[in-house]
């Protein structure tokens, strides 16, 4: 059941028959409830993980009460690789946000996947390149885009997978402000001014945590016009 399952995901799916039922009998499936900390900033890399069922939050903490959350991964998606590829500790925190199922591949046994399928391998790089490209956006949005931007800027990312155009619609899930903030790289008192002012322009709605883009297209203005001068 578990391996049928999982062949509808990417990782998983692009391994031939005989690999994916090894790497079954290789890893083991373990459970986390909300809150559970998965691993922590500087742990040694021993496993990387596939979510079987729930969601897991990567993020990192700073100074008092900021946190910057880098994704959230819900079914199929997998973490961890970087470290257990490159034997570094972690560089990051990962967190399960609820009930949360993952599938655990040991370090050795991934890299021993790794050196017998090269199209495993270009997976993975395609993968870790993105993951690269998206830090380098992150990176861009906190030094040169304001607090106003860089929300504007969260909310309009959580709608690009949910849907493409310019009309009004619903983001898919509920937010609260502190996991909004935390995606920002901001503290609730700052969100919630730039929420305000959002909602005054007529851009957004949210009610009981439930987001509506109202006008996609002017967000994607105030997207533009939020960088900061020199």
């Amino acid at each position: 059941m578990l391996l049928t399952h999982l062949k509808r995901f990417g990782l998983i799916g692009l391994l031939p028959a005989p690999a994916q039922k090894r790497l079954l009998s290789i890893s083991r499936q373990e459970n986390f409830g909300p809150g559970d900390r998965i691993f922590s900033k500087a742990d040694a890399a021993e496993h990387m993980f596939v979510v079987i069922s729930g969601r897991v939050k990567i993020f990192l903490s700073g100074g008092g009460r900021r946190r910057k959350t880098f994704a959230y991964l819900g079914p199929g998606d997998f973490f961890g690789e970087m470290a257990v590829i490159t034997g570094k500790s972690r560089s990051a925190s990962a967190e399960a946000v609820e009930a949360t199922s993952l599938l655990l591949i040991s370090k050795h046994d991934f890299r021993r996947l790794l050196e017998k399928d090269p199209k495993l391998c270009l997976y993975m790089l395609s993968a870790v390149s993105e993951r690269l490209r998206q830090a380098d956006e992150e990176i861009e949005d906190l030094l040169f885009r304001n607090v106003l931007g860089r929300v504007a800027k969260a909310l309009r990312d959580l709608g690009r997978s949910l849907r493409r155009g310019d009309a009004a619609f619903e983001l898919g899930r509920r937010y609260t402000h502190q996991e909004l903030a935390d995606m920002v790289g901001t503290t609730r008192e700052p969100l919630s001014r730039a929420l305000a002012s959002l909602r005054r322009a007529g851009l957004i709605d949210m009610r009981d945590g439930l987001v509506t883009l109202l006008d996609p297209l002017k967000l994607d203005q105030i997207i533009s016009a939020s960088v900061c001068a020199d």
